[in-house]
């Protein structure tokens, strides 16, 4: 294959319970048909291979990098981008194929996880700037790393649930395996007293169930955690989730999901640009679907510096 630079299609096999993988055949030839000129393709090898894919071809001057699979790969397509809090391609564009198992960051723009419709997508003339997070943690080892993230950061239950989920099979597809993963990791889960700050105008110690740091508004198959967050206003909407039991939990899960439940009185909505975060007690991260680490944790909001292809009807 001859590699035009232009436009790089990075595709996860294994995303969507490895579906992808297997639906493959179908994928390209609705690409090819679209897409008349010809498509170049990459796959991915391993975790984070496609961070390194996408630096590769960005400094070979390639114009767009689409991530086609789910959440955790347009994440690390993303962070091919960034270095040092800088898109070092300001001029480069992503694109979004979501064929994975949650698809939660393109509800937050309204699409629908339509292969044909968004092929034609990746051809508009359009672009959004948008915002991205930066977030510095610890990783499993207890080395302190640096991560940029497009959609969610969230740390306490959900993450453990994220761990759970990204341990098993997720064949039943995203929402049907997230439900099975709260359900089967929260009767065990211990909330954790949670030291945090936020703009150094918030400081609390609260025993937290769940921490969220939002850019866009969806996570966990299709749970609508943060209403209020916007992917373009500079600001990250950050919800705690306090003391609730398992019962509560449970009994609230079609408020979580529809998201009508910052009213809870155990609920808190702040709006802000940089957040921290420790706790005595380990405590998973999770960020765009994937278990990167533990606090002590620290976020930030990078104003507007990533452009995403849009279809020229997607903006307002």
């Amino acid at each position: 294959m001859t590699l035009s630079y232009e436009t790089i299609f990075i595709v996860n096999p294994r995303s969507a319970n490895g579906a992808t993988g297997r639906r493959w055949p179908r994928i390209l030839e609705v690409l090819e048909r679209e897409f008349r000129t010809g498509i170049d393709v990459v796959f991915t090898k391993g975790p984070l291979h496609a961070t390194e894919l996408t630096r590769f071809y960005l400094e070979k001057r390639c114009e767009m990098m689409v991530a086609v699979g789910g959440d955790g790969l347009t994440n690390e397509v993303l962070n091919g981008f960034f270095e040092n809090d800088r898109n070092l391609f300001p001029d480069a564009v992503l694109g979004i194929l979501s064929v994975g198992t949650g698809g939660d960051f393109i509800k937050t723009l309204g699409w629908e996880k339509d292969l044909t419709r968004g092929a034609q997508r990746l051809q508009g003339t359009e672009t959004q700037l948008l915002d991205v997070g930066k977030a510095t943690f610890r990783d499993l080892k207890g080395e302190k790393k640096t991560r940029y993230f497009l959609n969610i950061a969230e740390f306490g239950s959900g993450a453990a649930v994220v761990e759970k989920v990204n341990r098993t099979s997720k064949v039943l597809g995203g929402s049907i395996s997230f439900l099975w993963g709260i359900l089967s990791t929260l009767p065990r889960y211990k909330n954790q007293e949670v030291l945090f700050t936020i703009d150094e105008a918030v400081e609390s110690a609260a025993v937290l169930n769940t921490f969220i740091v939002a850019n866009g508004q969806y996570y966990g198959g299709g749970i609508r955690s943060a209403p209020d967050a916007a992917i373009d206003d500079g600001l990250f909407q950050v919800v705690t989730i306090g003391d609730l039991s398992f019962p509560e939990v449970v009994w609230n899960l079609p408020r979580f999901r529809r998201g009508t439940y910052l009213i809870h009185p155990k609920v808190d909505s702040y709006l802000g640009r940089r957040v921290a975060a420790s706790a005595q007690e380990s405590v998973f991260v999770e960020m765009d679907g994937e278990l990167v680490g533990t606090l002590p944790a620290e976020f930030e909001i990078l104003p507007r510096v990533l452009r995403l292809k849009v279809a020229d009807n997607d903006k307002s």
